[in-house]
């Protein structure tokens, strides 16, 4: 190879533009290579599926917020009820109730939502104090809350 040609080839090689004197070969063109698409097509699809996984699991765990926080005022609002009654109400006798409720709080044969709650008389630290314990459960019992209170007269 003579100079003439080497410094020809290294032009060509580095500068894209054709010099006219020879025909440019499809090497040299710009433009983008079916490779370089092919990655690019993975590495976007690789990110949509990292997204579209994240918005799964983000509406899941929004799903399970808001049963929690249903469930939660559900609870609240059965404690309410019970520490409002006068101590010796009948409601208020030492045993365990239960009922189905939907989440407006209607109770029904079919409800999304078990709520039961138990009270016992207890002596031990104070004298004639009930506890009141009120669990709200739902998707056969995989997730509760609850919550325990002290009545006294």
């Amino acid at each position: 190879m003579n100079r003439q040609m080497l410094k020809d080839w290294r032009f060509s090689l580095f500068n894209r533009k054709d010099r006219g004197d020879r025909k440019f070969s499809t090497r040299n063109q710009e433009g983008w290579t079916l490779i370089e698409i092919l990655v690019a097509v993975v590495i976007l699809t690789v990110g949509l599926l990292g997204v579209g996984t994240m918005q799964i699991s983000a509406i899941r765990g929004n799903f399970m917020g808001g049963n929690t926080s249903i469930a939660l005022t559900l609870a609240s609002q059965k404690m309410e009820d019970l520490l409002n009654r006068d101590f010796d109400d009948d409601v208020l006798a030492a045993e365990e109730h239960e009922e189905n409720v939907d989440d407006s709080g209607v109770i029904s044969a079919e409800g999304f939502y078990h709520r039961t709650w138990n009270i016992e008389d207890t002596a031990d630290p104070w004298p004639t104090m009930k506890e009141i314990t009120v669990i709200v459960s739902w998707e056969n019992d995989r997730h509760r809350v609850t919550l325990s209170s002290m009545r006294r007269p």
